[in-house]
């Protein structure tokens, strides 16, 4: 294999789409396919709805979502408050690579402020983080989470 060619692997392109369930069942299917590679189980109320796909069009990972009004936090608040709720999945042969995980966590974090100017409402972000390092890495003033709750070297993290 020529330099170029192991140089040009390594690198691959990646993008981070936005995809439509029904029109995009292909996308879809893979990313329930990492998801359960990696033994995450998304609730039932998230579905894949950001994908990162590398420059031969294949999945290499997702975002399940969900958004929703948190009734407890509105009634403190006096006001609507959404949780946008996320899991990120990376295929086992691409975790490590290319940062695709926090790319995927920042395009939601993205999609969270779309949301919530779309609605015209406040939200917290909340998710479930089953790597150490990762949950470490968001908790670092960069990212700004913050620990809701642990289950041994799980945790479910909150940003407002």
């Amino acid at each position: 294999m020529k330099l170029s060619s192991i140089c040009r692997a390594i690198n691959e392109g990646l993008d981070i789409l936005h995809i439509d369930q029904e029109d995009n069942w292909e996308k879809v299917e893979r990313a329930y396919n990492i998801a359960n590679k990696v033994g995450i189980r998304p609730n039932r109320n998230k579905s894949p709805t950001l994908v990162a796909v590398n420059d031969h069009n294949k999945v290499v990972g997702a975002v399940f979502t969900s958004w929703e009004e948190d009734r407890d936090a509105s009634e403190t608040a006096g006001q609507p408050i959404a949780v946008w709720d996320f899991d990120v999945v990376v295929d086992p042969d691409w975790q490590g690579r290319e940062m695709i995980g926090i790319k995927l966590i920042k395009a939601a974090e993205k999609e969270r402020d779309n949301l919530e100017a779309m609605y015209d409402m406040k939200a917290y972000t909340r998710l479930w983080v089953v790597n150490p390092k990762l949950s470490r890495v968001l908790q670092s003033p960069r990212y700004g989470y913050e620990v809701e709750s642990e289950h041994g070297d799980s945790v479910h993290l909150t940003k407002m």
